[in-house]
């Protein structure tokens, strides 16, 4: 059912970005804050509180991951003294200031200017991160070295941080980076020294979670969102960890039920031998395996079928080989039409790039369950590195038009803090791990992936968007953790026939929709997405507080 149709388009638009987001970045929090709080006289009594109180959490979650801005710390001051924040992030405000204020007036503006320079030069970032001339300086540069995965530097910074006065004010930041390299001892040792707070209070429920004390880490999700509603994504957390743990196993979820799974490569040997290695010691019970040689000519035909039948230790895999690459679209239609594609009930395709874990599959399976509308499931992908950050989560229409298609941000935030880890509706997934739900694609016509995207860029975006029109949804499981070893999404438009090659196929993909019909598509995304957020919320508000669900009602326009 179509939701009524909001009147300030701005604070819905801030509001879905905000949610899909999960933290949103500072500089971009701000900016939308300062939209919203233009000519606030001029809205409608309703539309203007709506806006003053997401403008509000926006800008008090911005300071929770960026407090050494001295202009951002004044003006949250400035709200706070105005309209009270929970007790507990008035008690976190008061002891940043008092250990902030009394120094130089920081520009966060500046700080980024000088970092951005550095280049993502590990050694120079390292440098900066322990010699700075301040403190804003330092954690910016500590920051970079998690978005680029160098989790050796970035655990030397946060040691040397957190000696500091403003240590403490970091520290929950840098536990989350632990967190990030599975570190759990190093993240408990640093969240010891933690100023208390909304981000100290999340990373210690993910720690307690992943310590298997799960009444524990309720409790704690529930304080952090307490503690700040406006972390919009805690909702979606807490409603993940109420459902329980995962099936245990394959056979549990699978019911005698089939899947095949399929991925295809070209001149990648070492990195899809890792490929199936990940494959073959997950837990995807009897499901075939198939494995598509497009067109390599790196490596003979019987070089690759005898190495992977090693990596594949005794399970049996089938081989095609063909003798040009006719592209990711084409590959995937190929093993869409096989006789053992078609007899099944579910189809995997993996990229020959990626690392999986463990439980991959019957998390997929289980969604599709649970979703069942759902075509497509499909991961939060991250990349390789010592600490892991986002490449790619859900995506959604920013903008639909008359040939005019733009998305959402695929990483909205590099750090990965947990606020991707829950399961939701969406425009698109990524394509490098998903699982078709077979039988319903077959009944709702989903056509095949378009040939015309080959060899790749926006092929599975597309198909995603032909999901939706056909009547079926796109489901994101951020439950399941890929490890994305080539982001050829941003290595492709380095050259100028790169960008040529991704705009080129953008502009396809925008003539193939009508300006009414992407309309259509994006309020039918937006409305199933809000439906599903106002669940969610319903689910979790018996167990907050009467504030918590008033300021939650008062950003979210009343859901719930």
């Amino acid at each position: 059912m179509r939701n009524a149709p909001e009147r300030d388009l701005m604070t819905s638009l801030f509001r879905r970005q905000h949610l899909t987001n999960g933290y949103t970045d500072p500089a971009l929090a701000m900016q939308m804050a300062d939209h919203l709080l233009r000519d606030l006289q001029a809205q409608p009594p309703q539309e203007g509180m709506q806006r003053m109180a997401l403008a509000r959490g926006l800008l008090r979650q911005a300071l929770l991951l960026n407090p050494f801005d001295t202009a951002l710390r004044g003006v949250v001051a400035s709200l706070c003294a105005g309209q009270r924040a929970s007790e507990v992030y008035m008690r976190w405000l008061g002891a940043v200031r008092d250990v902030l204020d009394s120094g130089p007036a920081v520009y966060m503006g500046d700080v980024l200017q000088r970092t951005t320079a550095l280049e993502k030069d590990d050694e120079k970032l390292l440098h900066g991160a322990l010699y700075g001339d301040s403190p804003a300086y330092r954690f910016t540069c500590a920051g970079i070295l998690w978005e680029i995965g160098n989790g050796a530097f970035f655990e030397q910074a946060a040691r040397a941080f957190v000696q500091t006065p403003e240590g403490g004010i970091a520290a929950p930041f840098f536990a989350w980076g632990a967190l990030s390299m599975n570190r759990p001892e190093l993240c408990r040792e640093l969240l010891s020294l933690a100023v208390p707070g909304p981000v100290s209070l999340h990373v210690s429920a993910e720690l307690a979670l992943r310590e298997g004390h799960r009444e524990q880490g309720i409790a704690l999700l529930r304080d952090a969102l307490q503690a700040e509603p406006a972390l919009f994504f805690l909702v979606y957390r807490l409603v993940e960890t109420l459902r329980g743990a995962p099936p245990a196993g394959f056979e549990s979820v699978a019911r005698g039920r089939s899947v095949s799974v399929a991925l295809y490569t070209w001149n990648k040997f070492d990195v899809t031998l890792d490929t199936l290695r990940s494959l073959v010691h997950s837990d995807i019970g009897n499901a075939s395996i198939t494995l598509l040689n497009n067109g390599s000519d790196a490596f003979s035909p019987r070089q690759l079928e005898d190495a992977a039948r090693e990596a594949a230790c005794g399970r049996p895999v089938d081989f095609i080989h063909l003798p040009v690459n006719v592209g990711a679209p084409a590959a995937r239609n190929w093993l869409w039409q096989l006789p053992a594609m078609r007899q099944a009930d579910y189809v995997a395709y993996l990229d020959d790039d990626v690392l999986l874990p463990e439980g991959w599959l019957r998390m997929y399976m289980q969604s599709l369950d649970e979703y069942p509308q759902a075509a497509v499931v499909g991961p939060k992908v991250v990349n390789p590195g010592s600490i892991a950050s986002v490449q790619y989560v859900l995506r959604n229409f920013y903008k639909a038009g008359n040939k005019l298609i733009r998305f959402t941000n695929n990483a909205p935030l590099f750090w990965d803090m947990g606020q991707y880890d829950y399961r939701s509706p969406c425009l698109s997934v990524m394509g490098c791990c998903h699982l078709f739900n077979r039988r319903l694609c077959d009944r709702l016509g989903v056509p095949q992936f378009d040939v015309r995207f080959s060899p790749s860029q926006v092929d599975d975006i597309e198909h995603d968007i032909q999901v939706w029109n056909a009547g079926g949804r796109v489901l994101y499981d951020g439950r399941v953790c890929v490890v994305h070893r080539q982001d050829t999404g941003r290595k492709a438009p380095l050259s100028e026939a790169g960008w040529g090659h991704v705009w080129g196929n953008h502009m396809k993909m925008e003539a193939k929709f009508s300006g009414e019909r992407l309309k259509e598509l994006k309020q039918t995304v937006e409305d199933c997405g809000f439906s599903h957020f106002t669940a969610a919320l319903q689910t979790v508000a018996p167990l907050l507080s009467r504030e918590a669900r008033g300021e939650l009602a008062a950003m979210t326009g009343g859901a719930g």
